[in-house]
């Protein structure tokens, strides 16, 4: 007997198998062939989607400042939960605290926020947020938002604000801690002479934190004494 199987078995053997299984080959070929159009299709509309948004956005930034509303409508109804939404409502947000409309601001920030498709936009609009929660009177609410703040990038300046804060309450146990957390989370080789001297002024003397003696606009000025006496004998 050759121990080759015959070309009519292995076709009578073919033929069983696909009985068996042809149709189930079928649809797993169907499938995989509609997942590769379908996501070609995906990306083709997801990339016009792109450039349609960023092309709103510029004309958003351009226009005159009358026709800003009703293209920021626009953006928010065509393309809501992008980053050029998240972008519009930032904006918002900083017209209605240059014009001293606090809720407004935070509403917009809120929005920003919610809109943001990465941690870095929302991340963004959370310090924001939490400088006008501050500035409505509401200091828990702004430590809170404070500690949601996750990105690296953004850790740093943070824990600056939490532990300007904690200093205009009058903890300046909390608000030492906080700028030296700040300070021990910046990338190597960063100097932040004004972070620095916020720190130091909120340092115990004799081993006890006291209440903030020396108002922040004091500390700032001679920091930026400091920076331009640093910097005249760079230029000698």
């Amino acid at each position: 007997m050759s121990e080759y199987i015959s070309d009519e078995e292995q076709m009578n053997r073919f033929s069983e198998w696909w009985n068996e299984h042809g149709t189930s080959l079928l649809i797993a070929v169907g499938l995989a062939i509609a997942s590769i159009v379908g996501w070609n299709f995906y990306s083709d509309n997801r990339q016009q989607s792109i450039e349609a948004s960023t092309a709103l956005y510029a004309e958003y930034v351009d226009a005159a400042e009358e026709a800003k509303a009703a293209i920021a409508q626009q953006i928010k109804t065509e393309f809501p939960g992008t980053s050029v939404h998240s972008l519009v409502a930032l904006d918002e947000a900083k017209k209605a605290a240059d014009d001293q409309n606090l809720p407004a601001a935070a509403q917009a920030l809120v929005e920003a926020r919610d809109a943001a498709p990465d941690a870095l936009l929302a991340e963004l609009a959370m310090i924001r947020l939490a400088k006008v929660q501050y500035a409505q009177g509401n200091a828990k609410e702004a430590l809170q938002t404070l500690q949601g703040i996750r990105n690296p990038g953004y850790q740093s300046w943070a824990l600056e604000l939490t532990g300007d804060i904690y200093l205009a309450e009058g903890d300046s146990e909390q608000a030492f801690a906080a700028y030296t957390s700040a300070l021990d989370s910046m990338e190597d080789n960063t100097s932040r002479p004004l972070l620095e001297i916020k720190r130091d002024n909120a340092a115990p003397s004799n081993g006890e934190f006291t209440v903030f003696s020396q108002p922040l606009n004091q500390a700032l000025k001679r920091a930026r004494e400091t920076l331009a006496t640093d910097e005249s004998a760079l230029e000698e």
